[in-house]
C-alpha cells in the first residue's frame, strides 16, 4: 500500500482529531469508551481538507498542538487526503489515518489496542476488516410482518397505486411496486371513486401480494369503510377525518394522519391515540418546491422531536412538481427524511417522469439508512444511483498500438432498401426491419437483446458491412433506451448532457446537429432517407 504502519500496544490515551461540527457525533460514537480525547479543530468539516493544511493549521494551533502531544496516539479522519506523517512530524507523536465513518471508530481503538497497525495514507477500512453498530432500532409497531421504527434508520417504503386504476391495473402496478422495494403497498383513491370498486381494488391486491401490507387512502368515511371491507390493514386520511377513522379501522389497523398544521396534526394524533388506536404514523406534508418546502422540512423535523410516534415523509408531490431525474431527486429527499425523523418514506408514480421511482428510492433509503448508520455523509459507499455519470473519472487505457486518427467518414448507401428500429416499451422489445425502396418488407425481427437482434437482421437481409455497422449503432441506442424507459427515434440521441457538444454520424448530440441548430447531416437508415425510410432531396 506504500504506507507507514506501526503497532501500538497496551494502555494508551487516544487523541482523535474532529472538527467542531462533527465533534457531537464522535461523542456519542465513543461514549462509554475510555481514554480518549476528542479534539475539535476550528473548521466546518475536516474532511475537506488535506493533511498538508492540517499541519499547517495545527501548528498556529498551540492549545490543540498541546492536547495532542500528551496522547500516545492521534487518529485523523480516513476521509482526510494526502499523508499523515506530515502531522507526525508536527506533533510528534504517532498519527494515523482512522475510518471514513465514524460509527466504526470503537472498532478501530479496540484494534490498535490489540496490537494491529494503521496507515498514514490508507483510510482503516480500506484494509482491516471494521464493523459498525448492527441495525438495532426501537420498534414502533409491526404493521404484517413489517417492522415500523419509531425514527430512523431504517426506513419502511410506502408505494401507491395511484387513484383510477382498473382492478387489473391495481394489481399489476401493485405487484411492480412491491417487487421495486415496497414494504407497504397503498391504494390512492379519489373523491369522485366509487367505493365499491375501491373494496374489490383493495381486496385484488391484497390476495395478489404475499406478505406485503396493504392500506389505503380514505377521502371519506364510505371509502374508508370499503377499504376495511376489502381487507385494507389501515387508512390514510386527512387530520379532520380522525373521529370516524377510529371507529371504522380495525383493532391491529394503522392511521396515517396528515396536516401542514403542526398543532393540528399533534392533537389529531393525540385523538386516535386517545381512542386505542396504537399504530398511528403522523405527515406533516412534505412542501412543494419552492412553496413550503423548507419550512415543511423544518414541520418534518419538529415533528419528529414533538410527537411520540412514527412519522412519514411524503415525496410524492415534490417529485411531481420537479423537472429533472428522479433518481437524484429521490437520493436528496432520502437524506432529508432519514436527518428529519421520518421512518416512512412515500412514493406515488403519477406521472411517466416518476416511473420505477419505487426502485430508485428504495437504493436511495438503502444509501442515506447505510450513512447514518455509521455516522457519516453517503460519499464513499456502494450505490446504485449513478445512473449516467460516475463517481470517478473513468480509467485511461493504453490499447497497445499506434491508431490512426479518424474524422467523418460519408457511409456507403444501400441501394436496395433502408433500416427502421423501433423500440415497444409496453412489450419490452425493440423491434428492427430492413424494407426495399419498392416497400416491400425484406425482414422483421424483434428481441430485448441489441447484438441477437442485429444478427439476426444482418442474416436475414444479408446486409452489407456498412449499413450493419448502421443497425448495431441504432440498437445499441435503442437497448439503452428500452432500459431507461426512454424515448427512442432513429438517428437522434438517447442521452442528451446539459453541457452540450457537437456529434458526427448521428451520435452524441443528434445527427452531427448540435444544440444550436447546425447542420445535419444525413441519417444513414438508407440512401439519403429520413426517419420515416423515405428518400430525402
Amino acid at each position: 500500500m506504500g504506507e507507514a504502519s506501526r503497532a501500538v500496544r497496551g494502555k494508551m490515551r487516544i487523541a482523535v482529531l474532529t472538527s467542531y461540527t462533527a465533534r457531537p457525533i464522535i461523542e456519542d460514537v465513543l461514549r462509554g469508551v475510555g481514554g480518549v480525547d476528542i479534539v475539535a479543530l476550528p473548521v466546518h468539516a475536516i474532511s475537506f481538507l488535506d493533511a498538508e493544511a492540517l499541519a499547517r493549521m495545527l501548528e498556529r494551533e498551540g492549545s490543540l498542538l498541546s492536547r495532542l502531544r500528551s496522547a500516545d496516539v492521534i487518529l485523523v479522519p480516513g476521509s482526510v487526503r494526502g499523508d499523515v506523517s506530515r502531522i507526525e512530524k508536527i506533533v510528534g507523536k504517532p498519527v494515523f489515518k482512522a475510518s471514513k465513518s465514524p460509527a466504526l471508530l470503537p472498532s478501530i481503538i479496540s484494534y490498535i489496542g490489540r496490537g494491529g497497525s494503521l496507515s498514514h495514507v490508507e483510510p482503516a477500512e480500506s484494509f482491516v476488516s471494521l464493523h459498525g453498530s448492527s441495525w438495532e432500532f426501537r420498534e414502533a409497531f409491526s404493521l404484517g410482518s413489517v417492522r415500523v421504527p419509531l425514527r430512523p434508520p431504517p426506513v419502511v417504503l410506502a408505494a401507491e397505486v395511484p387513484p383510477g386504476r382498473s382492478v387489473g391495473e391495481a394489481v399489476a402496478e401493485a405487484s411492480r411496486l412491491a417487487g421495486d422495494g415496497a414494504d407497504i403497498i397503498v391504494i390512492g383513491v379519489g373523491f369522485g371513486e366509487d367505493p365499491g370498486g375501491v373494496r374489490a381494488k383493495v381486496e385484488a391486491v391484497r390476495d395478489s401480494l404475499e406478505g406485503v401490507p396493504v392500506i389505503s387512502e380514505a377521502p371519506s368515511r364510505v371509502h374508508g369503510e370499503a377499504a376495511i371491507q376489502g381487507g385494507a390493514m389501515g387508512l390514510v386520511v386527512s387530520s379532520s377525518s380522525v373521529e370516524w377513522a377510529v371507529e371504522v379501522l380495525p383493532s391491529r389497523g394503522m392511521l396515517v394522519v396528515g396536516s401542514s398544521d403542526l398543532e393540528e396534526l399533534g392533537a389529531a394524533v393525540e385523538r386516535a391515540l386517545e381512542a386505542g388506536v396504537e399504530r398511528v404514523v403522523a405527515d406533516p406534508v412534505v412542501g412543494l418546491p419552492l412553496i413550503g418546502f423548507l419550512e415543511s422540512l423544518e414541520r418534518v423535523r419538529s415533528a419528529s422531536s414533538k410527537l411520540s410516534v412514527p412519522i412519514v415523509f411524503t415525496a410524492a408531490n415534490f417529485v411531481e412538481e420537479m423537472e429533472a431525474d428522479t433518481h437524484g431527486i429521490h437520493a436528496v429527499l432520502a437524506i432529508a427524511a432519514v436527518e428529519a425523523g421520518a421512518s416512512l418514506y412515500y412514493v406515488v408514480e403519477d406521472s411517466y417522469k416518476s416511473y420505477r421511482g419505487t426502485a430508485e428510492a428504495r437504493e436511495a433509503l438503502r444509501l442515506a439508512s447505510e450513512a447514518a448508520r455509521l455516522r457519516s455523509t453517503p460519499k464513499g459507499l456502494p450505490s446504485r444511483l449513478y445512473v449516467v455519470k460516475e463517481p470517478v473519472r473513468p480509467p485511461q487505457e493504453d490499447p497497445g498500438v499506434s491508431a490512426e486518427p479518424v474524422g467523418y467518414i460519408e457511409p456507403r448507401w444501400d441501394r436496395r432498401g433502408y433500416i427502421r428500429v423501433f423500440v415497444d416499451h409496453k412489450r419490452g422489445v425493440i423491434v428492427a426491419v430492413y424494407r426495399l425502396y419498392t416497400g416491400e418488407t425484406v425482414a422483421a425481427v424483434e428481441g430485448r437483446h441489441a447484438p441477437s437482434v442485429a444478427r439476426a437482421l444482418v442474416r436475414a437481409a444479408r446486409l452489407d458491412p456498412e449499413h450493419a455497422v448502421y443497425l448495431g449503432y441504432e440498437l445499441a441506442k435503442a437497448e439503452i433506451a428500452l432500459n431507461l424507459g426512454k424515448s427512442y427515434t432513429q438517428d437522434e440521441p438517447v442521452i442528451v448532457p446539459v453541457w452540450g457538444g457537437v456529434a458526427e454520424e448521428g451520435g452524441g448530440v443528434g445527427a452531427g446537429q448540435s444544440h444550436s441548430g447546425g447542420r445535419a447531416l444525413r441519417g444513414e437508415g438508407g440512401a439519403g432517407t429520413s426517419n420515416s425510410g423515405k428518400p430525402q432531396a
